[in-house]
């Protein structure tokens, strides 16, 4: 959990710590120092091991790591974005969108629909901000949106997908206003949002999804998911149970009951079932170590994906567990899952 966001910081401990071994050494305390100085060396050794695993996985995948960066953490949730609009009322809630706008809008912008995480329960439009900012600094017009979450008695796992394409629907309608070309239109999702992003991305492609809104669903020319929930099986059965977000209960909240009281709505929010050979081109970013969304469902799902015929990359990223990305803006993680999707969005998008 903690080598993505504070490993550098770790790799700093160990240096301080062997500098006070050889400072105890110079001031005759010699077993004292000695141990001291064992200990850290070993520590540098383990740091130096697991972070240069990292790196060299993230520049073979065209991310970028800034060291100094990586210790200058910040806030996921700020700043705020530029725009907020309703893009509709259902159930008498307002579903909106965070809108951040690139630097210049002379030229028409790609366009980013992001999609949230948090185990189809919790989660907000603004909770990876810093991201969203980010990307829109770099050109892009970034438009993060809701979905109707389950509450107890109120299963949405027919509801969500619903509102990814009302809103994705929303997105291609109103790019224009705010500066975007929404005929490059690209998905990003995280966990729940990367399980909306690639079912509705899939099935817009393949002409196999309306609109509730009574809109034309555009279909996607990339998507960009990380840790995203596409087994949704693997999870029930083997995800590590966090007290309060355990994986059997994210399930059966989201399905309204057991998967085996209702197979048929596990498989209608399975992505497996959305496979087709018309899917856009597919990058996925996995945690090697993820404990919630379990990597043998991702890996599964990839396998299938592949012969399905699906222009599909996978990323997996070593000592990382889910949400590596998202503790703090500018760590080690967040530094790796920003610019490995930027350049697959410059490949596919821009």
């Amino acid at each position: 959990m903690v080598w993505a966001t504070l490993g550098p910081f770790l790799m700093l401990a160990t240096l301080v710590a062997s500098l006070i071994g050889i400072a105890l050494l110079l001031n005759g305390m010699r077993r004292l120092g000695g141990l001291v100085l064992v200990l850290s060396t070993v520590g540098m050794i383990g740091a130096g091991f697991i972070l240069t695993r990292i790196g060299l996985v993230a520049l073979a995948a065209g991310g970028e790591i800034n060291p100094r960066a990586s210790f200058m953490l910040a806030a996921m949730q700020e700043p705020a974005p530029d725009i907020v609009e309703t893009v509709q009322i259902v159930e008498g809630t307002a579903l909106r969108s965070a809108i951040y706008l690139p630097p210049s809008i002379s030229i028409p912008a790609p366009v980013i629909v992001y999609i949230h995480g948090g185990g189809f329960k919790i989660g907000t439009k603004t909770e990876t901000a810093a991201d969203l900012r980010w990307f829109a600094d770099r050109g892009f017009l970034v438009i993060s949106v809701e979905y109707r979450l389950f509450g107890p008695g109120n299963p949405t796992w027919d509801k969500a997908p619903e509102d990814v394409t009302c809103a994705l629907a929303w997105a291609f309608e109103s790019a224009p206003r705010f500066g975007g070309d929404p005929m490059r239109l690209a998905l990003l999702g995280d966990s729940a949002g990367g399980n909306l992003a690639i079912n509705q991305g899939f099935a817009a492609a393949s002409g196999g999804v309306t609109s509730p809104c009574g809109q034309d669903i555009p279909a996607p020319m990339a998507i960009a998911v990380q840790y995203p929930a596409v087994d949704p099986m693997s999870i029930y059965e083997d995800g590590f149970p966090i007290p309060g977000f355990e994986p059997r209960m994210l399930i059966e909240g989201y399905i309204g009951g057991s998967p085996g009281q209702y197979p048929e709505r596990v498989a209608a929010i399975s992505s497996a079932s959305f496979l087709t050979r018309e899917a856009p081109p597919t990058l996925i970013i996995l945690p090697e170590k993820d404990s919630l969304v379990v990597a043998s469902g991702t890996l599964a799902f990839v396998r299938e994906a592949e012969a399905a015929g699906v222009d599909i990359e996978l990323v997996r990223v070593p000592f990382a567990n889910h949400v590596f990305n998202q503790i703090a803006a500018n760590s080690l993680g967040n530094q790796i899952g920003r610019t490995i999707r930027l350049r697959f969005l410059e490949q596919h998008v821009r």
